[in-house]
C-alpha cells in the first residue's frame, strides 16, 4: 500500500519526499528495519527512535514518521506529526484492518483487580460458548494458545497485531487490561471497546504520574474518550464515583445500596466466598473459590460486564464459579501443612492492606507477612506499605522484591521508616528473598497464615544487571518439602 494512503490518516505538520512508495509493514524499532517498512520514531523511557533514523535508512526503510523535522535524509518520505505514538496507533489499526471492530472487546483499568476481573470475564465468555482472547499481566491468549508477556498492555502495533490474530483465529470476545501507562502512551488508541471497567484507584506509579490527580486523570481519559461505550464502574471507590457522575451508559457496582449491581449476604471463608448479586431485575447466588472481599468486588465487575453484553444470569454464574484460582493472586500453596500460605501480587499500599485484612478474616492464628518494594518505582509508597504491614501483621519480614538498579538494603530502610508509626510490630529484615520466605515458614504454627506478597505470578527476580529465576510459589513448596511438611 502506498505511503500517501497512510499519511491521509494523520494530520501532518510537514510532509516531503517520495510519497508513492509501497509500505508493507510498520516498525518502531530500527533493528527491525527492512525494505518496504515505515519507521515510526517514538520517544522511549531510555532512548529515542529519532536517534536511529540513519540506521533504519541504511537497512532500507521506505518512509519515516517523526515528531521533529530532520534534515539531510535525501528524498526519503518523511512525515512530521504532533505525537508519533498516537500516529503509530492510528497507522497500526489501519495496517491490520481495524481488528477490534470485528470482536466484542472489554477494557479493564484501575490500580488493583484488573487481572482477576479479566479472567472472570473471560470465563463468562468461554462458559457461554464463545471463543476468547485475553491480554494482561500474566499472559496473552488467543483462543487456547498462550503467549509470553513483556508488559501488561503491549505497544499499539503489537496490540493490533495480536487482535488481528484473534480475528483470524475466530475469536469473538476479548478482554484486556489497560494500564495507566498504556492509556497515557497511546497504546490503546484505535481500539474499539464495547465495555470499559473501572475497578478502583489507589497510590501507585507516582514515579511516572507525579501526583494522584494526574494518575486519576489518565485513567479517566479512556472513559472520556469513549463516551458511547458501556461503562462498568465501582462507585464504592471515590474516584469511580467521580467517573460515573460524569459518564453516560454506566452500570455501577459495589456494596452500596445505590449500586446497580451489588452484593449482599456475604460470607467469607478459607475455601472461598458466598454472596448474592442483586440487580434491578434479578438475583444471582454465587459460591466462588476466590477468597477475600476484594474478589467479591472483582466478581461484581465481571457480572456487570456480562449484563452489559447481554449474557444470561446462568452464563454469569457458571463463568464466575468456574474460576478456581488466579495465578499469583491470593494463591494458596498447600502441601498438607497445618498452616496456610498465600502468594499474592500485592505491590501497592491499598493492595497490601486488602490482602492482609482478607487473610485476617480467615485466619485463626497469626498473620505473618513477607514483602518488599520494587526498585526504580514509586518511592513514596514504601514507608506507607511498611506502616500498613506493620500495623496489620503479627510478624513482618521485610525483604527484597525486584530491586532493579537500586540497592536492596536502601529500599528496605525506606520501608522501615513506616514502622515508626507502628512501634509495637515484631519484624525482621532479611535481604535475600528466599531466606526470608524460609524464615517466615519456620515461624508458622498451626492455624497461622503466611503471606508472601509483591511478586505473585512472576518467575524471575530483577537486579541491576541480571534477571534470576525466582518463583515465590516454587520457593514455598521447596521450603515446605525441606521442612518435611509436604
Amino acid at each position: 500500500m502506498e505511503f500517501d494512503k497512510f499519511v491521509s490518516l494523520l494530520d501532518p505538520k510537514r510532509l516531503e519526499g517520495e510519497l508513492n512508495v509501497d509500505i508493507e509493514d510498520i516498525i518502531y524499532d530500527s533493528r527491525k528495519a527492512k525494505p518496504g517498512s515505515l519507521f515510526v520514531c517514538i520517544k522511549g523511557f531510555k532512548t529515542d527512535g529519532h536517534m536511529y533514523i540513519k540506521d533504519a535508512i541504511k537497512s532500507g526503510v521506505s518512509a519515516i514518521v517523526t515528531e521533529r523535522w530532520l534534515e539531510d535524509f535525501g528524498s526519503i518520505a518523511q512525515c512530521q506529526v504532533e505525537d508519533s505514538r498516537n500516529a503509530l496507533a492510528i497507522l497500526s489499526k489501519f495496517l491490520f484492518k481495524d481488528p477490534t471492530s470485528k470482536i466484542q472487546l472489554v477494557g479493564i483499568t484501575g490500580t488493583n483487580g484488573k487481572t482477576t476481573t479479566s479472567y472472570l470475564v473471560d470465563s463468562i465468555f468461554r462458559n457461554a460458548g464463545r471463543k476468547t482472547g485475553l491480554i494482561g499481566t500474566v499472559e496473552h491468549k488467543v483462543g487456547d494458545r498462550v503467549f509470553p508477556v513483556e508488559r501488561t498492555t503491549p505497544e499499539s502495533y503489537d496490540l493490533q497485531k495480536i487482535f488481528k490474530k484473534m480475528v483470524e483465529s475466530g475469536v469473538t470476545h476479548a478482554v484486556m487490561e489497560a494500564s495507566s501507562h498504556a492509556i497515557d502512551l497511546h497504546r490503546v488508541d484505535g481500539c474499539s471497546f464495547n465495555v470499559l471497567v473501572f475497578t478502583n484507584l489507589s497510590q501507585d506509579h507516582l514515579d511516572y504520574h507525579k501526583s494522584m490527580r494526574k494518575y486519576f486523570l489518565t485513567k479517566k481519559k479512556i472513559f472520556d474518550d469513549y463516551k458511547k461505550t458501556a461503562k462498568v464502574i465501582n462507585i464504592d471507590d471515590s474516584y469511580g464515583k467521580e467517573i460515573a457522575s460524569n459518564s453516560a451508559n454506566v452500570i455501577s457496582y459495589g456494596l452500596s445500596k445505590t449500586a446497580m449491581v451489588r452484593a449482599e449476604e456475604i460470607q467469607l471463608h478459607k475455601k472461598g466466598s458466598k454472596f448474592k448479586i442483586l440487580t434491578s431485575t434479578s438475583d444471582i447466588d454465587l459460591s466462588i473459590n476466590l477468597k477475600g472481599l476484594f474478589n467479591v468486588y472483582n466478581s461484581l465487575a465481571a457480572a456487570g460486564v456480562g449484563l452489559a453484553l447481554g449474557f444470561s444470569n446462568e452464563d454469569i454464574k457458571s463463568g464466575i464459579e468456574a474460576v478456581l484460582n488466579i495465578s499469583g493472586r491470593f494463591e494458596t500453596v498447600d502441601c498438607g501443612q497445618d498452616f496456610s500460605v498465600f502468594v499474592d501480587y500485592a505491590h501497592t499500599p491499598d493492595g497490601l492492606e486488602k490482602l492482609i485484612k482478607a487473610a485476617r478474616e480467615i485466619t485463626e492464628g497469626r498473620v505473618i507477612t513477607v514483602f518488599g518494594c520494587g526498585g526504580d518505582r514509586d518511592k513514596k509508597k514504601r514507608s506507607l506499605m511498611g506502616k500498613i504491614a506493620g500495623e496489620l501483621s503479627d510478624y513482618l519480614i521485610i525483604t527484597s522484591d525486584n530491586p532493579r538498579s537500586e540497592e536492596p538494603l536502601a529500599i528496605i530502610e525506606e520501608i522501615e521508616r513506616g514502622l515508626g508509626k507502628a512501634p509495637f510490630v515484631k519484624y525482621k529484615r532479611i535481604i535475600d528473598r528466599k531466606e526470608a520466605i524460609y524464615y517466615a515458614l519456620s515461624l508458622a504454627e498451626s492455624g497461622d497464615s503466611v503471606l508472601v506478597a509483591g511478586k505473585g505470578h512472576e518467575s524471575g527476580q530483577v537486579f541491576k544487571d541480571k534477571v534470576v529465576p525466582f518463583d515465590d510459589r516454587a520457593v514455598v513448596r521447596e521450603a515446605l518439602l525441606e521442612m518435611d511438611l509436604c
